[in-house]
Formats: C-alpha cells, sequence, structure tokens
C-alpha cells in the first residue's frame, strides 16, 4: 500500500511538473533528485570502506548538472576541464585527510565515479527535456513499462536465475519479458502521438535499447548495494526506498535513448 500510495502521488507531481512548468522547472527537479541519488551513491561507498570526499563529489555534481543544461556553447571545455579539477580534488582530498592509506585510491576512485555515473548521465534526461516533453514521457513509458512486463513475466514463467548474487528475484524470463515489453512499448510509441519520428521500426529498436540498457543500471545499482549490505539506497520513499532506487534504470536508459534520437 505504501508503495503504490507513494508512486500515485509521486508521478502525476512528475507529469505536472513536466508538461505545465517551463523546462527550467524541470531540469532543476532532475538536478535534486540526480544529487540525491548521488549523496545516497557515496553513503553506499562508505559503507563498503570507501572514504569518498562528499563535498567534492556534491560540488561537482551540481556543477555538471546546472553547466551541462546552460553552458551549452562552451560545454564540452569546461566538462573536460571540470572532470581534471575533479580528479585533482578527489585525489588532493585524499592525500590530506585521516584516512587509512590503503583505502586512499578507493576514497579517490568512488569520488570520481559518482558524478560520472550518476551526476552526468542525469543530463541526458534534461538533453531529452530539450528536444519535447515527449520524449521524456517516452523515456518513463520505456522505463516504467519495461518494469512493469519484466515483474509480470518474471512472477509467472520465471525459472532460471539471472544473478543470483546480485538480485536473487530476477530471472532471464523476466528479463526477457522486460525487453519485449521495451520494444512493443517503444514500436507503439513510435507509431502514435508520444514519438512518431521514430516510426515502429525504430521506436522499437530504441526501446530494446534504452530497456536494455535500464535493466542493467538496475543490476549494477544492486550490485553496489549488495557490496554494502543493504537493501535500499535510502528510506525517503515509503515502499520504493531511496532517490538512486528510482533512478537507477533511467541514468542507465536515458542516455541510450538520447543515442537513439542523434542517430
Amino acid at each position: 500500500m505504501k508503495r503504490e500510495l507513494a508512486a500515485a502521488i509521486a508521478i502525476p507531481i512528475v507529469m505536472a511538473v513536466l508538461f505545465l512548468a517551463p523546462p527550467v522547472a524541470f531540469k532543476l527537479l532532475v538536478a535534486a533528485v540526480a544529487l540525491a541519488a548521488l549523496w545516497e551513491f557515496y553513503r553506499l561507498a562508505e559503507k563498503t570502506g570507501m572514504p569518498v570526499a562528499k563535498t567534492v563529489g556534491m560540488i561537482f555534481g551540481a556543477a555538471t548538472l546546472v553547466g551541462w543544461s546552460g553552458l551549452w556553447e562552451w560545454r564540452t571545455v569546461i566538462a573536460l576541464w571540470g572532470l581534471l579539477l575533479l580528479v585533482f580534488l578527489a585525489c588532493v582530498s585524499q592525500l590530506f585527510g585521516r584516512i587509512e592509506l590503503p583505502f586512499a585510491l578507493g576514497g579517490a576512485s568512488g569520488t570520481v565515479f559518482g558524478v560520472v555515473s550518476v551526476a552526468f548521465p542525469a543530463t541526458a534526461i534534461c538533453s531529452l527535456r530539450s528536444v519535447s516533453t515527449r520524449a521524456v514521457l517516452l523515456l518513463f513509458l520505456l522505463v516504467w513499462g519495461c518494469d512493469s512486463f519484466a515483474y509480470y513475466t518474471g512472477k509467472t514463467f520465471g525459472r532460471h536465475k539471472l544473478a543470483p548474487r546480485v538480485s536473487p528475484n530476477k530471472t532471464w524470463e523476466g528479463t526477457i519479458g522486460g525487453l519485449v515489453g521495451g520494444i512493443l512499448i517503444g514500436a507503439a510509441a513510435g507509431t502514435w502521438w508520444v514519438f512518431p519520428e521514430f516510426g515502429p521500426l525504430r521506436g522499437a529498436l530504441a526501446g530494446a535499447l534504452a530497456t536494455s540498457a535500464g535493466q542493467l543500471g538496475d543490476l549494477v545499482e544492486s550490485l553496489w548495494k549488495r557490496g554494502a549490505g543493504v537493501k535500499d539506497s535510502g528510506t525517503f520513499l515509503p515502499g520504493h526506498g531511496g532517490f538512486y532506487d528510482r533512478v537507477d534504470s533511467l541514468l542507465f536508459a536515458a542516455p541510450a535513448l538520447v543515442l537513439a534520437i542523434s542517430l
């Protein structure tokens, strides 16, 4: 009940911001959720023993999300030098921090990896909003639809475990069901109002690409959580876990969909 109630409240809010508010409002919402997910990522890293520099990572995560959305002309140059500065500060923070020496490399690497794997992919969602609201809607339909297809297919037909050490409940049957669902949703979206620029064939291919990436993203986050010894990345959303739990698939699927639209 908590899970359904939270979804019933959160989804209309997101849709209202997407379709009724100015583009900047949606991008700010994406930035806020991505930063919350980044914070949860760093908490997971700390549980595994990595002394990550959370302050450095959060500052550069925010700069990535804000800068990539607004500094279009110079964004590539700024991103390159910003990444180099992030690496420098992540290393220096370990050098002058009171940490155990064997964990210094992991702490610096985890700090940089958090920005690269959470904040940077989140900018792809902002890029989709710059294309159109329908492009973002397509992303949501693909990820949410894939989850539903995978869940019910796995529950009904699931026999063969996909990755039992990482996610014991996931099966190959459920994964294939999610892929088929993504193909069907992509084909339908490319035929009708959602994203007719694709057409049914390219819509199906985009659906397959985005949902495959999304399912990998979900497995990757499960890997981090399993290593940290926790069930959820956070407790903010009743029945859904943390922010990172809710956007793990989106962080992988959004860049894939941007690539499909660009091609």
